[in-house]
């Protein structure tokens, strides 16, 4: 039985890779990152419309809500951010480094809105469903702190990385 043998040639290999292109590889992160924070966004801005600020209930359910879809704009923000980093290209490591503050204060204020709808929440339910509403509040405070913390990290860290030439 004859031993087989796979042959590559030098010339026919070529032909088939790409040459590595790290500009424009961060430019397509970049453009995906843009799709996922516009998706991430549009969500929460649906969840908000129409506004019902004072309605303890809509409040509660919306800020639940809201927070549960941090993770895709986050991952969004996080791709901008690398992309601008990577490239170099400072204006938009500024702008989103603005945008991950502006985003930080909105969790804060989402938060407290969030801490004064709490004991009505937990008043208004007993039972199984209590345990529900219980999950909801440690879910939300726990993102809350998590994504709200990432930005502010994030911010400062993009603001200072800008000032460095």
């Amino acid at each position: 039985m004859a031993q087989s043998r796979i042959l590559i040639s030098e010339a026919g290999s070529s032909a088939r890779e790409l040459t590595p292109d790290a500009a424009q590889a961060w430019r397509w992160v970049g453009w995906f990152a843009l799709v996922l924070t516009l998706a991430g966004l549009g969500d929460w801005v649906l969840a908000w419309i129409p506004l019902r600020l004072g309605a303890p209930e809509w409040e509660f359910g919306t800020i639940v809500s809201s927070f549960s879809g941090l993770p895709l704009v986050t991952m969004g923000f996080a791709g901008l951010l690398g992309s601008a980093v990577a490239r170099g290209v400072r204006w938009q490591v500024l702008v989103v480094a603005s945008v991950l503050l502006v985003w930080a204060l909105v969790i804060i204020a989402a938060t407290v809105i969030f801490l004064l709808d709490v004991p009505l929440a937990l008043g208004s339910v007993e039972g199984p469903a209590r345990l529900g509403i219980i999950k909801a509040i440690l879910k939300t405070l726990m993102m809350a702190t998590l994504f709200g913390t990432a930005y502010l990290v994030g911010a400062i860290g993009a603001l200072r990385r800008s000032k460095r030439r």
